[in-house]
């Protein structure tokens, strides 16, 4: 395999999904200034670069710009667009000179030939290109968009104009075409045009003797855009091949059967010394200890979108280290294939692990106060009771003595004493619980535990400024920390009270409820607070980015919480606007759906 073959399946991977090549975009801005048309005004905010986009056809331009362009185009030409486009392509004609000798050499077969496989496929790498060949009449060919990016009706009408009027930019006369169009796909029936008799060839041949010079001088100014055209590719290449070869992370792309290519970081990762000692293995032959690889890399292909997996793999010294690995699909020497990388995320996870401390103990520091008075109110209770029996004992040293009634005193001062003892114990155990550091794998919880745990912890601090309202229902279980869950809870509930102010505190409102949905447990914590702004939704869960005042958080929180939830397979939602409060939703898998699809991998 050569590193032209490997970079042109990145790239494609990359350019497929979003981008097509400038020329196309250029020959629309041809037009739009051919028409007298405002081009800035066209293009404002669209991702583009008119004067770079018409200086090279080899950039890339967003598929999104140029439907978008396209559309603006067609409203200020009043529907013409198409008429437009192929009334300045035929008379701008790229091949002018060209066409002089073209009809000598290409036939209405080569033609389309060049166009489906090879110009098309080139500057539009995004649309997938079904071609069905007719024998010697024609052929069908159906375009489709992705179902990810903008659809575009117009540019499907746009290419039936240039499918039926190509021929005639070698000589030829158009073609006869069928089309039938949808919102994401058009089928073309094309018939093939006739080719050129023999006079015809003669007269072609006698004009381009004629007008030699000039043909020779186009054919010498196409070379040395080519000769440009390779040294940037050549450049390119050298680029891309030393960053893969120097890249820490593993790199490797797969046919569907084999492995075609894989560097030495990858190779390591699963034991090896080079990646060449992974060329041409089978799929089934790429074993990582504890993890069905080739089953990863199977869904990826069907899928068609990046697959992920955090697993286990060998360091440079053979230890196993924690890495994630990714799969997408892309296409390679007109084949399916797929790209696999897998990065050490070590010090990835260390991060996280001190971020989560850190989190955690400040947000301790916050409620320090309120827990105080949660240990304080049983103690005090106690310490009465304790002062109640030590006044009885010194009027009646004998507990025999004491009449029936102050008996039954005693036994309720004793249960009251125990009670208080029991909570101050409760909450001095959810004390070291969430303080404890290090990392936790789950285990099979009932999420309401957590929640509780946190409940006893923000209590105070939420009943300071508003009042709160709890609805535990049964949800399932899950696979989860009971510890880290409840710091994710025990994070939205401080969220949630730092956002109101005790002055409302008979209107304020902070609900907590649990409930199950078909697959899921979920645990919701809304407030009726101010609730926040779209642009701090949109960086709400960047780490160190907070609106509370100095001393009130680091930013973290949410942060790790979405962390700490997406490790043990859910999610952390959040809905707010300004005046309507805010909803927290935890969704993690039941703990069943879990068995079910661990179960279904292994059966696969």
């Amino acid at each position: 395999m050569s590193w032209d073959d490997l970079r042109g399946t990145c790239d494609e991977d990359e350019m497929a999904a979003r981008y097509i090549l400038s020329q196309p975009m250029a020959l629309a801005v041809e037009v739009a200034i051919d028409e007298g048309l405002d081009v800035e005004a066209l293009t404002r905010g669209l991702d583009v670069d008119v004067k770079a986009i018409l200086r090279s056809a080899y950039m890339r331009v967003p598929w999104e710009s140029f439907a978008l362009f396209l559309e603006r185009m067609e409203e200020r030409l009043g529907g013409e667009l198409v008429n437009a486009m192929r009334r300045h392509y035929l008379e701008q004609n790229p091949f002018s000179n060209f066409v002089k000798v073209g009809g000598l050499f290409c036939s209405p077969q080569l033609f389309y030939k060049m166009a489906n496989h090879v110009f098309g496929p080139m500057m539009f790498p995004l649309l997938r290109f079904e071609v069905e060949e007719l024998g010697r009449r024609g052929f069908r060919a159906v375009a489709t968009l992705p179902e990810d990016v903008r659809d575009s009706p117009l540019f499907f009408r746009i290419c039936k104009e240039f499918l039926q009027y190509g021929p005639t930019l070698m000589g030829m006369e158009p073609a006869r075409i069928q089309v039938s169009y949808g919102q994401r796909e058009a089928t073309y029936r094309v018939g093939y045009p006739p080719s050129l008799s023999l006079p015809a060839r003669l007269r072609r041949f006698t004009d381009a003797a004629l007008t030699s010079r000039a043909f020779m001088e186009e054919l010498r100014a196409q070379g040395e855009r080519l000769r440009e055209s390779y040294d940037a590719l050549q450049e390119s290449e050298e680029t891309f091949r030393t960053m893969v070869e120097r890249s820490p992370d593993g790199v490797m792309v797969l046919g569907e059967q084999e492995v075609i290519f894989a560097n030495d970081a990858l190779a390591r990762m699963l034991g090896l010394r080079h990646g060449g000692e992974l060329v041409g293995r089978c799929v089934e032959q790429l074993e990582v200890p504890g993890y069905d690889l080739p089953e990863l890399l199977n869904e990826a292909m069907h899928r068609g979108e990046a697959v992920g997996l955090r697993m286990r793999a060998l360091d440079e010294g053979g230890a196993t280290v924690p890495v994630e690995a990714r799969a997408l699909r892309a296409r390679f020497l007109g084949r399916r294939a797929l790209v696999v990388t897998m990065r050490d995320v070590r010090e990835r996870e260390a991060s996280m692990a001190r971020a989560i401390d850190t989190d955690r103990l400040v947000t301790m520091g916050t409620l320090a106060a309120g827990v105080a008075h949660e240990i304080n109110s049983p103690l005090s209770y106690v310490q009465a009771n304790l002062d109640f029996l030590g006044e009885l004992l010194e009027e009646s040293p004998s507990l025999r003595d004491l009449g029936e009634e102050s008996e039954e005193d005693v036994r309720a001062s004793l249960r009251d004493a125990r009670k208080g003892v029991e909570r101050a114990i409760e909450i001095t155990r959810d004390l070291k619980e969430i303080g404890r550091q290090g990392a936790e794998h789950g285990e099979v919880i009932d999420p309401r535990l957590s929640v509780e745990g946190a409940l006893r912890w923000a209590r105070a601090e939420v009943l300071q400024v508003a009042r709160l309202h709890m609805e535990l229902e049964d949800c399932g279980e899950v696979v989860a920390s009971r510890r880290r869950l409840s710091q994710v809870v025990l994070n939205l509930l401080v969220n949630a009270a730092h956002a109101m102010s005790s002055e409302g505190r008979q209107r304020n409102l902070v609900r907590v409820t649990t409930f199950a949905t078909e697959d899921h447990a979920c645990i919701e914590v809304c407030d009726n607070g101010p609730g926040m702004s779209q642009e701090v939704m949109e960086r709400v869960f960047e780490p160190f980015y907070t609106t509370k005042e100095p001393g009130r958080g680091t930013g973290l929180g949410l942060f790790v919480s979405r962390e700490i939830v997406e490790e043990f397979g859910g999610t952390l939602h959040l809905e707010s606007a300004p005046g309507k409060g805010t909803r927290a939703t935890i969704r993690l898998p039941q703990h069943q759906e879990v068995a079910r699809k661990t179960s279904k991998a292994t059966a696969s």
